[in-house]
């Protein structure tokens, strides 16, 4: 007897089979095309109802994940029915296809735009290809696999000698090379369960502070390193980024015996991905925020995990509520949406916002009219 699917398969077939289908598909069908419900449609009832849930549990995880899967009502029998089925959004999925086209010859450019498909003179894709090349090769860069796999796609149908000798140049930011040395000590101290101490200057004060410490892990998001401990002063767990600690210092006595212990439950992965607003931690302390996406920013904000839904409108505007740790670069991050959203409550906050656009709306309106140099 065959080995059950593994759940990786089970999706992969689902989107595989999704994918080669324009119209919406039914689910009585997908689960009699896709092998791993199809083999489970052959037993009894309870076997058959168990393959539905499995199919809506797989929809909804790679949902989650990104894939855009719909549900979609359409009409059947001449219009007298109406059905349910699925469909693969596939311009939300698929990227464009890439063409290589001609460098422009007497006035003939490229062709018309088209949503499905992005050309490239041999000039550019020589550009991009060894763009790709250096950035794979740059020091600790956080994306080096995925630039070596882009290079790898885009290399496969051109002619390698549109990589031309070129130098690239690039600037290592002054944080990351400042921050080698302290990311060194920490993950020792980690690993070791060593105390740590250090000075620490927060998002919103001037003042240097001393933090006593436990670190529990290190986490590299947003270009940044953080670190997750406790802080032993403040009992509480506290992320903090090193490249604005100095006087940094692990405890070196009894090198072989741990500090403290990690509690059980600690999971790293509840740090990671957390946004600037959700690092900090504001002297006035955490609030919750409503602020309101027009569409299409709002299938963009619910696709990523932006906040909760509180409330729907018919055009697709959302209202999605915030727990806000750092007021300051959540109004920054709010506002960088370029008035696809705005901060609808707390009152307080709301007028944040709007003094914090009004202040950059003065500010390029100088910039526009000051005399040219």
């Amino acid at each position: 007897m065959p080995a059950k699917p593994t759940k990786l398969q089970r999706w992969l077939d689902l989107v595989a089979y999704l994918s080669g289908r324009r119209f919406p598909v039914p689910v009585e069908e997908i689960c009699a095309s896709v092998p791993a419900y199809a083999r489970g449609l052959e037993g009894t009832e309870t076997e058959k109802q168990s393959v539905r849930r499995t199919f809506e549990r797989d929809k909804d995880e790679l949902r989650e994940m990104g894939i855009p899967i719909e549900t979609v009502t359409y009409t059947i029998n001449y219009g007298r029915e109406q059905s349910t089925g699925y469909r693969l959004a596939r311009k939300d999925f698929h990227l464009p296809y890439l063409k290589l086209v001609a460098e422009s010859q007497g006035g003939q450019g490229r062709g018309p735009a088209s949503p499905d498909v992005f050309e490239v003179t041999a000039q550019e894709a020589g550009a991009a290809l060894l763009g790709l090349k250096e950035l794979a090769a740059v020091p600790s860069f956080p994306l080096a696999h995925h630039a070596r796999s882009a290079f790898r796609k885009l290399s496969f149908d051109l002619d390698p000698d549109l990589i031309a000798e070129a130098p690239i140049f690039y600037a290592e930011e002054p944080e990351a090379s400042a921050a080698r040395d302290a990311v060194h000590t920490l993950s020792d101290a980690v690993r070791r369960r060593k105390a740590v101490r250090f000075r620490y200057r927060g998002m919103t004060r001037d003042t240097d502070d001393e933090r006593h410490t436990h670190p529990f892990g290190l986490v590299f998001q947003h270009g940044r390193w953080y670190l997750v401990a406790h802080d032993v002063d403040r009992d509480a767990m506290r992320m903090f980024r090193v490249g604005r600690m100095s006087e940094l210092h692990a405890n070196k006595t009894a090198p072989g015996t741990p500090d403290y212990e990690v509690p059980s439950d600690f999971e790293l992965a509840e740090y990671a991905g957390r946004k600037a607003w959700e690092l900090g931690i504001d002297p006035e302390g955490p609030l919750e925020a409503d602020v309101r996406f027009r569409f299409p920013r709002s299938l963009w904000a619910e696709r990523n995990g932006h906040g909760e839904l509180v409330a729907e409108e018919e055009d697709g505007t959302q209202v999605r509520r915030f727990r806000v740790h750092g007021r300051d670069p959540f109004l920054r991050w709010v506002l960088s949406l370029g008035g696809d959203a705005r901060v609808e409550q707390p009152d307080e906050l709301r007028k944040a916002f709007q003094a914090l656009a009004e202040q950059v709306a003065r500010h390029y309106r100088t910039a526009d009219t000051r005399p040219d140099d």
